[in-house]
């Protein structure tokens, strides 16, 4: 729906006023506090034809308006995303965000540290999705005996720097050249490839001329498969800043609290939103009802995609109010992401 010039700049001075006051904005207050140079009269029919437009609403204990969510998408698609940002370098490394990495931490440390500053830089609830295992090659393999005689611990360490663990019991003798054998067979197989890449012809290139250590492969093979099968039993999601939205004056009514509790109790569900909401290469916002429906009518969710060695292998986020700052919180997670991607190839 287009808005003629007046229109526009009155709606996005009542979103930048609720988003600084937490309150209801009056005609006067922007007459008063803003640069547009018209009378409270002429300020007050505009924001009358807004609210039938459906870009603000009247509280019934109030003489001023809030945004809805039609009026914060609007303000997000044509003031946020189109044109002040560029001019802020969004995208660019401008804020002092670095992720100390080095070749010695694995995967989930650097995404844990990651959720933790993006709350400390943002102070709104943080997420980082690990990668599902099927977008990882394999890097290193290992086999510990936990010395008994039939219970191990499989390790497998990915290009990115994840690393998984399965303890499993196996009937058999198996010494300490065997699980050196077994290790060798599998890095030199498997290193560099991708789980789906292990299909029959490659198991029986694996499994040919091993007689002896058959059996023991064969597991290995079939637990590998099952990170596979199974990666939402996985914990892939690391969440900083749970309790941080409940400060927020718009959460003192006890039904909302709860559906936002009952939506942070529920990692896979915040995974899968985050997940299929997340762009390549681009910052989407998605405002109240948006995200799941009338459960997060009051919230929104910023997020994107993080990438490694070109590819984009999992999703950064963040959930807060309505009334969040759009322009520090999308500028923030896209220099986020830049950095983040950066010291997962910095570490590699």
């Amino acid at each position: 729906m287009k808005l003629n010039q007046r229109k526009k700049e009155i709606l996005k001075n009542i979103i930048d006023s609720f988003i600084d006051k937490a309150e209801p904005v009056s005609s006067s207050y922007i007459a008063e506090n803003n640069k547009l140079n018209l009378s409270s009269a002429t300020i007050r029919k505009e924001m009358s034809e807004l609210e039938e437009m459906g870009f603000l609403s009247h509280p019934h204990t109030s003489a001023g308006r809030v945004p809805t969510d039609q009026g914060y998408r609007y303000y997000v698609d044509n003031f946020v995303l189109k044109g002040q940002l560029v001019k802020a370098g969004i995208g660019k490394k401008n804020l002092p965000i670095n992720i100390p990495v080095d070749k010695n931490m694995d995967l989930e440390k650097i995404l844990i540290l990651a959720a933790e500053l993006l709350f400390k830089f943002t102070n709104y609830l943080s997420m980082v999705v690990a990668p599902e295992i099927n977008r990882n090659r394999f890097r290193h393999i290992e086999i510990i005996n936990f010395g008994s005689d039939n219970r191990y611990m499989f390790i497998l360490i990915t290009d990115s720097g994840r690393v998984i663990k399965a303890s499993f019991e196996i009937e058999g003798e198996y010494n300490d050249l065997d699980l050196q054998r077994v290790r060798n067979i599998l890095n030199t197989e498997l290193k560099n490839k991708y789980i789906h890449e292990i299909n029959e012809n490659l198991k029986i290139k694996i499994l040919e001329n091993e007689g002896s250590l058959l059996f023991m492969i064969n597991k290995m093979l079939k637990i590998i498969k099952s990170f596979e099968e199974n990666t939402s039993h996985y914990n892939r999601i690391f969440i900083k800043g749970a309790l941080s939205i409940l400060k927020d004056p718009e959460f003192i009514d006890f039904n909302k609290v709860k559906n936002i509790i009952d939506l942070l109790e529920n990692d896979y569900l915040l995974m899968e939103l985050l997940e299929n909401y997340s762009c390549d290469e681009e910052i989407d916002v998605r405002i109240g009802s948006e995200i799941y429906g009338k459960d997060t009518c009051d919230l929104s969710l910023v997020s994107t995609k993080y990438c490694y060695d070109g590819n984009s292998i999992g999703s950064i986020g963040i959930i807060g109010p309505k009334r969040m700052d759009y322009f520090k919180v999308i500028n923030t997670l896209s220099t986020f992401r830049a950095n983040l991607t950066d010291a997962l190839n910095l570490k590699s």
